[in-house]
């Protein structure tokens, strides 16, 4: 059994689904889906690793190559996807756009190293309470639903940006293992600032440490340089409102702090093997690799 509800203005779409048997899915241009389980039992396969579910169950499904579900149970879900409107500048109601996609764009970098079920029971329960709510809305609309439902989207993005960064700083078993964490927030929470916001004069001066310093210091926790991993954190939200929106190269290079369109493509090149028509036309993200993206992504 199939329900599907969708809102015009907001920057989701609403599905409740139950069954016994998983079926491949048609790809679908969602930014990612939230997947709760009201019950049932059985299997989940994101990026080719297995997680157990069962009722109570949040994933958070990325735009990865492997999104399916092992059905032990016959299971109901929930599907709460995030669509492309979540680029637009508006799509948060009237919540400050910058805010808004900052923790999209928090998420988006980050949501491949906290794979599975692994949301804290507090936050757990507060997003199936927003769920709740968001349903009941649509079910009952009137003229305080819209800014509702927007604000209560906004809640949830702040509960998955909680969840990611525990998950980040709980390997770290020094404080100069979270020290470094706390620069790597840093440089995301001021991604699309200007430049001084992310030079390593500012940057060392928060982490308390001297710029000549720092740039040995980054490599050395991050394996690359300072440079070339904005550069990289860029270009997977680039990747993602190539695939997921309307907009064009000139207008994701000015939002995304690149100099100009060539700019942008030049980057692109280098870092996913191939033109950004070329990556449109093909339709499927990749992890960012040192690899050509492009190459194997038919």
């Amino acid at each position: 059994m199939q329900e599907h509800v969708q809102s015009a203005p907001a920057p989701f779409e609403l599905a409740l689904e139950e069954t016994a048997q998983w079926t491949q899915r048609p790809h679908r241009h969602n930014f990612f889906e939230l997947v709760f389980v009201e019950e049932g039992q059985g299997q989940q396969c994101i990026n080719y690793q297995q997680f157990a579910y069962g009722p109570g169950s949040v994933f958070l499904l990325p735009p990865l190559d492997c999104h399916s579900f092992q059905i032990e149970l016959p299971t109901r879900f929930v599907f709460l996807r995030f669509t492309n409107q979540v680029f637009a500048p508006g799509s948060g109601g009237g919540l400050d756009f910058k805010a808004w996609f900052q923790k999209l764009s928090y998420i988006l970098i980050n949501y491949n190293r906290v794979p599975g079920d692994v949301v804290a029971a507090r936050d757990k329960e507060h997003l199936w309470h927003c769920l709740q709510l968001i349903r009941q809305e649509h079910a009952r609309p009137d003229a305080h639903s819209a800014p509702l439902i927007q604000t209560t989207l906004m809640t949830m993005l702040g509960l998955l940006t909680r969840h990611i960064e525990a998950r980040l700083v709980a390997p770290a078993a020094s404080p100069r293992s979270r020290r470094f964490l706390d620069v790597l927030n840093r440089i995301q929470l001021h991604l699309f600032d200007g430049p001084e916001a992310l030079s390593v004069a500012a940057l060392a001066a928060y982490a308390g440490m001297a710029p000549s310093y720092f740039g040995e210091y980054f490599r050395r926790h991050a394996g690359e340089s300072l440079q070339a991993y904005i550069t990289k954190s860029r270009l997977k939200v680039a990747e993602a409102r190539l695939l997921h929106s309307d907009n064009s190269a000139k207008e994701i290079a000015f939002e995304l702090g690149f100099t100009d369109t060539s700019h942008l493509s030049r980057t692109f090149r280098k870092y996913y093997g191939c033109t950004i028509q070329e990556f449109r036309q093909r339709g499927r993200p990749r992890l960012l690799s040192g690899s050509s993206a492009c190459a194997t992504a038919a």
